[in-house]
Formats: C-alpha cells, sequence, structure tokens
C-alpha cells in the first residue's frame, strides 16, 4: 500500500519525540526501554537525512555536467523520455530532416487509361543532415547532405514501364558553406547552381502537386498517335521544360548578402559552363512578394542546349489571393533549330477553412513551344487543391493536368492525369 508522507521533516519527528519524553517525567514511566527506542528512531532518521544530502549531491553532479557539454542537444524520444542528440564535434549543431511523399496516379492517353502508384517527383522522397558552427555571429561554416530515393518516380513511369521499382540512391547535396555575414556565402560541392529554381518561384502552397514543371506529375507517359494507331516514342517530359538553369551539380558558389531585398549568385560547374542568377523576396504592405532570374551556360556539361534565359515572378495577398508567372527561353546547340520558348502563369487561393491547417487551390496554364522539335506547341492545363494539417506535418493534394501537343505529321491524342497523394516532413 502506498504510505501517506508526514506533515513533519525527520529532524522535526526527532525533535518533537525527545519533547514528548521530557514533559511526560516519570509520571509516564519513562524508563531505559523507552530512551533505547527513542534512540534507534533518531539513528534512523539521521542515516534518511545522510542518504538524501548524498542523492541531492549526486543530481547536482549530474546537472554541471550536463552544462559542461554544449553539443547535446536535448530531445524528446517516441516515449515521451529524454533523450540526447549528440554530434561528432561538440561546437556543431545538427539537423536531420526529410520526408515521404506517395501517390497514386491514374493516366488516361486517349487510347487506354492507367493507374499507377508513385514517388512524387514534385516534392521527391529524401532524408538529409545539416551540420553548422558558429563561432560568433558573423561567421557560419557549414555542410549539407541530402539523398533521395524513389520507387516509380511519378515522372518515368509510363504505359511502357509501369513498374520501375527502386532506383539507386540520388545525390542532391553533398555540400559545404561558410558564410559571413558582410561578405555573402561561398559553397563548393554538389548542390544547386545559382540558376536553380528561378524558374520555379511560388507561393500558392499547391506546388507539391502542381507548378511549372509540368513534366513533374506524368512526364514518362507517351502520347498516343491516332495516324499510326500506336502509341509513339514522344513523352510527355520531352516538350516541357521550364528551363530551370543548371540544376544541381558539381560547381563553386557564390552568393551576395541581401540588400534591400535583393540577392545576386554566380556558379562555376565542373568541366564547364556556369550561371548567374538575381532574386528578390520583400513584404510591401499586404503583398509578399518573391522573384528570381537566371542566365544560364551548361557549356561542354550539354549536347543540346546553348544557353537559356528564365525566370519566375509570385505575389501572394494577406487575403490569401496569389499569382505566380514564369517564362523563359533557350538556344538549342543543334544548327537551324528555332529557339525554345514557354510561358506559365498560376492564379490561387490560400484560405483557413479548417483549423487543420491552410488550404490552398490553384490554376493553371502554360505554353511550350519547340523544346523537343521545332514547330512544336504543347499545352497544359491543371488544377490543385492542398489541405494541410499542421500538427501532423502532412499535406493531403488532389492534382489534375491536361496536356496537348501539336505536331507536324502527327495525330496525338491529349493526355490526362490525376494524381493524389499525401507529403510527410519530419
Amino acid at each position: 500500500m502506498r504510505q501517506e508522507r508526514s506533515h513533519l521533516s525527520a529532524p522535526g519527528f526527532a525533535v518533537l519525540a525527545v519533547l514528548s519524553l521530557l514533559f511526560a517525567g516519570p509520571a509516564h514511566g519513562a524508563d531505559q526501554e523507552t530512551l533505547d527506542r527513542l534512540e534507534k528512531i533518531i539513528e534512523q532518521q539521521q542515516r534518511q537525512i545522510e542518504n538524501q544530502q548524498k542523492t541531492l549531491e549526486d543530481l547536482q553532479n549530474q546537472v554541471e555536467a550536463l552544462k559542461d557539454r554544449p553539443g547535446q542537444t536535448a530531445v524528446e524520444s517516441s516515449g515521451g523520455r529524454p533523450a540526447a542528440v549528440e554530434p561528432g564535434n561538440s561546437k556543431a549543431r545538427i539537423k536531420l530532416y526529410g520526408q515521404v511523399n506517395k501517390a497514386v496516379l491514374f493516366s488516361d492517353d486517349g487510347n487506354d487509361t492507367d493507374t499507377y502508384l508513385v514517388d512524387n517527383d514534385n516534392s521527391s522522397t529524401r532524408v538529409g543532415v545539416l551540420g553548422t558552427i558558429s563561432p560568433d555571429d558573423r561567421y557560419e561554416i557549414g555542410t549539407r547532405i541530402e539523398l533521395e530515393y524513389q520507387t516509380n518516380p511519378s515522372n518515368r513511369v509510363s504505359q511502357d514501364d509501369k513498374r520501375i521499382g527502386g532506383t539507386d540512391l540520388e545525390k542532391r547535396h553533398l555540400d559545404l558553406f561558410v558564410t559571413a555575414k558582410e561578405y555573402g556565402k561561398l559553397s563548393l560541392g554538389w548542390g544547386s547552381t545559382a540558376s536553380d529554381g528561378t524558374s520555379e518561384v511560388d507561393l500558392s502552397g499547391t506546388g507539391v502537386v502542381g507548378y511549372s514543371s509540368i513534366a513533374d506529375m506524368a512526364g514518362g507517359q507517351l502520347f498516343y498517335d491516332d495516324s499510326t494507331d500506336s502509341l509513339s516514342a514522344t513523352a510527355v517530359g520531352s516538350v516541357f521544360s521550364n528551363m530551370d538553369g543548371l540544376g544541381r551539380d558539381e560547381r563553386i558558389r557564390y552568393d551576395t548578402p541581401s540588400y534591400r531585398g535583393f540577392t545576386g549568385a554566380a556558379s562555376y560547374i565542373s568541366a564547364g559552363g556556369g550561371d548567374l542568377a538575381l532574386r528578390y523576396s520583400a513584404r510591401i504592405d499586404a503583398y509578399k512578394l518573391a522573384a528570381a532570374a537566371a542566365y544560364a551556360d551548361p557549356g561542354s556539361t550539354s549536347n543540346s542546349v546553348d544557353d537559356s534565359l528564365a525566370g519566375s515572378v509570385s505575389v501572394l495577398h494577406d487575403s490569401g489571393f496569389n499569382g505566380t508567372f514564369a517564362a523563359g527561353r533557350r538556344d538549342h546547340k543543334t544548327p537551324g533549330r528555332d529557339t525554345g520558348m514557354f510561358f506559365y502563369a498560376k492564379f490561387g487561393y490560400r484560405a483557413d477553412w479548417f483549423s487543420l491547417g491552410k488550404t490552398s487551390i490553384s490554376a493553371d496554364y502554360g505554353r511550350f513551344s519547340d523544346i523537343d522539335a521545332d514547330g512544336d506547341d504543347a499545352d497544359a492545363v491543371g488544377l490543385q487543391l492542398v489541405q494541410d494539417f499542421w500538427d501532423w506535418g502532412t499535406e493531403a493534394y488532389l492534382g489534375y493536368r491536361f496536356h496537348k501537343l501539336d505536331r507536324s505529321g502527327a495525330d496525338f491524342e491529349n493526355v490526362n492525369a490525376v494524381m493524389t497523394g499525401m507529403r510527410v516532413k519530419f
């Protein structure tokens, strides 16, 4: 049984026992036996006091030891018990992050329909570790290791290859960087070039299921050609490109400090090629604004692209209404090829309809010309819905995409695709 706690401390109990004996006097028959019992009680209380004192000293020593270990970060384990994460370098801070993004893709090529279980390539499954050391508030040095692993990527599954399975680990970032508050940031290794992402600025909240990179949803789907009554060799992904610079590569990159919302960047990639980019981010009254533009020259790293110029801008109003626009042009290395061009527009609304999190809806349209072959005109229309679940770190989404390709000498059916799934971040 659980014993009730006394309201008196151990010393108070002993004093009370002595006083009781003194006041009792001979009338209460005090004798040697009573004195012996009292002496034993006092000895027991003294031992308890000594044990309590030792426990307090041990706890104090543990607290002081933790204070002397600045590299250790306390976290809470899944069972609610405190745990510890300690980097190899006691001066470093580490962050483990990642996400899993799985979906069901339905596709109709005008002749047949198919269903695929996919990894959503709009924002692929990945895991990363970010480590930083800051000797003071002016300087920081860090490393970033991020890897991607996809099964049945949504941009690669096709009518001829419905089960791609697990692909190899794909490197996204194997990078180190040094940041100086007054001088900017220098990065070295495999990572984003200066132009990466400049065609993909998007404040709509629906990018997880649809944005300017049209091919991410169903890029592997083949167009059905009625003139031959068979699947063609032309995939959706080959005729839609948002010309998003040089992507990720082995590079050295420099970013300037921010000045009135503007930052510049330049990078040189291994084996030749480079790019320049300018970004802008600001809040103006009730508007949040973000924009980027870049010139990219892949040099000898591409056999088909000579250079490209592209950019994007997105505006979000406090009411939730938003708009996004992207455009670009590309010169090809093949003599006589027409210049490839594209433009893309999206309009959306972000609402607080549910306490679970933001609800974002949008519609977009894009025209892509002379990307895969001269004379090509490819059109894309999309609808997107994303529901945030903030307490769960989760987004549920539903997207629709219509793809149309006009090409001389062919009669392609339209490709319709629907994708629904969830992205869970940690």
